[in-house]
C-alpha cells in the first residue's frame, strides 16, 4: 500500500513510557526497510540493544540522550544518529517534556536483539 494512515495503527506500549508507531514494515507491504515515530514520556527509555543492521535516529521533539557503545551523547532537535550494525545502544528522554524520535532500518522487520536478551521488532 502506498500511504499509511497514522490514525489506523496499532500504538506499541512493550517499552514502559514509549508509544511507537510501526509506520513501515512488512505489514504495511515493504520489503526491504522499516521505519517509525515513538514518543517517550519523561523518564522513559528503551533497554540496551543491537539490531543486524544500521540503524538512523532521528529526534524530531524535545531532547534526548544516547549511549552508544558505552559513551553518552546528550542530543537536540534534529540530531541524528547512525549506529553501526551490532554496537550497542539506547536512548532515554532525561528530560520533563516529551520526547519524539523517528528512526530508519534497511532491513524490513528490523529485529532488536536486548544485550544479553532475546530479539523483538524494533
Amino acid at each position: 500500500m502506498p500511504v499509511t494512515r497514522a490514525e489506523e495503527l496499532d500504538i506499541d506500549r512493550s517499552d514502559s513510557g514509549v508509544a511507537a508507531m510501526r509506520l513501515v514494515n512488512s505489514q504495511q507491504g515493504a520489503t526491504t526497510m522499516t521505519a517509525g515515530v515513538s514518543i517517550f514520556e519523561p523518564g522513559a527509555a528503551i533497554l540496551l540493544h543491537t539490531h543486524p543492521c544500521e540503524e538512523t535516529v532521528i529526534i524530531l521533539d524535545g531532547t534526548a540522550v544516547a549511549y552508544v557503545d558505552g559513551e553518552r551523547f546528550d542530543l537536540n532537535r534534529y540530531d541524528t544518529t547512525i549506529m553501526p550494525p551490532g554496537v550497542p545502544h539506547r536512548f532515554v528522554n532525561e528530560s520533563d517534556k516529551p520526547m519524539t524520535i523517528a528512526y530508519f532500518y534497511p532491513l524490513v522487520d528490523a529485529p532488536r536483539y536486548p544485550v544479553g536478551g532475546k530479539a523483538s521488532q524494533a
